[in-house]
């Protein structure tokens, strides 16, 4: 029964799409604002604004942060996110939940596992959280130098349907570092090149 806890948090994360979605909403905007006086504040922090206006820069990645998108305090088990800010999305039901696309990144370790292994059971895990979950395209890549996986997914929640990309990417020794994009899937066409924009902007410092 050992499974590393951030795992379990990497799928707590895409499948409660609800609550981060009130969380982004009721967090967005004081969230940015107090990340942005933190760098002011303190150069050494974690996320450092001033640093790259356009990039995540903590202590152990950095990541583009597109135009549209603004960093926000990260939820439960990540280590940063970003959400599209001023959204229109043509669906009344995310509509009604107030749900922002966002992308998010997360810190886990493959301990006994090798990356296939470790997909698996992030599969695994997503498909007990919400049966009727579909994998639709699943797929290694090469990011910076580094390998990787991607899974595509899509699940439906409080009458949403959304499309997800998930990237693990890996770091040194056990360390695998998970990007986790989520949109409707009405919307994924129009995010998807942006998605994987993102994703393959991802550098590890060490």
């Amino acid at each position: 029964m050992k499974k590393t806890i951030v795992s379990i948090l990497i799928i707590a994360g895409v499948a409660l799409v609800i609550f981060i979605s009130v969380y982004f909403t009721k967090q967005n905007k004081p969230a940015v604002d107090s990340v942005k006086n933190t760098a002011q504040e303190n150069p050494s922090s974690q996320i450092n604004t001033e640093q790259a206006q356009n990039k995540m820069v903590t202590d152990d990645f950095e990541i583009v942060v597109p135009d549209g998108w603004k960093q926000t305090a990260p939820a439960m088990g990540s280590s940063a996110m970003a959400v599209k800010i001023n959204e229109n999305l043509n669906d009344p039901a995310a509509q009604k939940i107030n749900f922002q696309s966002y992308f998010a990144v997360s810190y886990d370790t493959l301990q006994d596992k090798n990356m296939s292994e470790y997909v698996q059971i992030v599969k695994n895990g997503l498909q007990q959280t919400i049966p009727g979950a579909i994998f639709t395209k699943d797929q290694d890549m090469t990011i910076n130098g580094k390998s990787a996986h991607a899974i595509e997914a899509e699940l439906t929640q409080q009458g949403v349907n959304f499309k997800i990309l998930m990237i693990a990417i890996t770091g040194e020794e056990k360390d695998v570092w998970v990007m986790s994009f989520n949109t409707t899937k009405n919307s994924w066409d129009i995010y998807k090149e942006t998605f994987y924009s993102i994703a393959n902007s991802f550098s590890l410092k060490k």
